[in-house]
């Protein structure tokens, strides 16, 4: 048994009900950069968990409109969770909510992709959760639209839970010293998420990165 995981090849297990959607996810993912190869299901049983589980680098988990503080769909994604851990599952959604987000984060997913996104932020959330983070869209928290005037704009989105607690902050006014108390970490830690965040609007410095939140988002923090 061991020999043969050692062969099975990381991949993304894309589970979802609707075949369109299955097959236009699949296309999407693998010609905008996913760095996997991905195995699908229209459902996930103990059968396959037993054949692929323990090759999978991701879960994909497609919800469509049901949501996640729905007992049933609750009790589904922590079962998942149990049987596939500690592979990252991510949510994939028609709904926007916060709540539907927070819930989700809570249920232990590693991410909570709104279809309203492009296919490239769906990839890079995909990346994000493979290297440890957990994705949140920014658009959810107010569930305003984003911006999508160019793909800068739509990649704008992907921000940790934690960098968004920061841009919060940061939006106030508040010095990194303030920022690190306020959130109990370090001024190094404030840094380094400052430093991803100006990396992702393509900022060189704070007061950039603030002028940048106000165009683009006009209070959706």
């Amino acid at each position: 048994m061991m020999i043969a995981e050692k062969n099975l090849e990381k991949r993304l297990v894309l589970i979802c009900k609707n075949n369109l959607d299955r097959e236009c996810l699949y296309n999407g993912l693998l010609n905008t950069g996913l760095r996997l190869p991905i195995v699908c299901y229209e459902t996930l049983e103990h059968s396959d968990a037993e054949s692929a589980g323990l090759s999978a680098a991701v879960l994909l988990l497609h919800i469509g409109t049901r949501k996640v503080t729905d007992p049933e769909l609750s009790g589904e994604i922590k079962n998942i969770k149990a049987e596939w851990d500690p592979v990252p599952l991510i949510l994939l959604s028609e709904c926007e909510d916060w709540d539907q987000v927070v819930c989700a984060i809570e249920l232990g997913a590693r991410g909570y992709i709104p279809t309203s996104v492009g296919i490239r932020v769906c990839v890079e959330a995909v990346h994000l959760a493979m290297a440890g983070g957990t994705f949140i869209p920014a658009t959810s928290i107010t569930g305003k639209a984003q911006p999508k005037k160019t793909d800068t704009h739509e990649l704008s989105g992907l921000f940790t839970a934690r960098e968004i607690q920061v841009i919060q902050l940061l939006r106030q006014g508040k010095a990194n010293k303030v920022i690190a108390y306020e959130l109990s970490m370090s001024e190094a830690t404030v840094k380094v998420h400052m430093h991803n965040i100006m990396k992702k609007f393509g900022a060189t410095n704070r007061t950039e990165v603030a002028y940048k939140l106000n165009n683009l988002y006009q209070n959706v923090f």
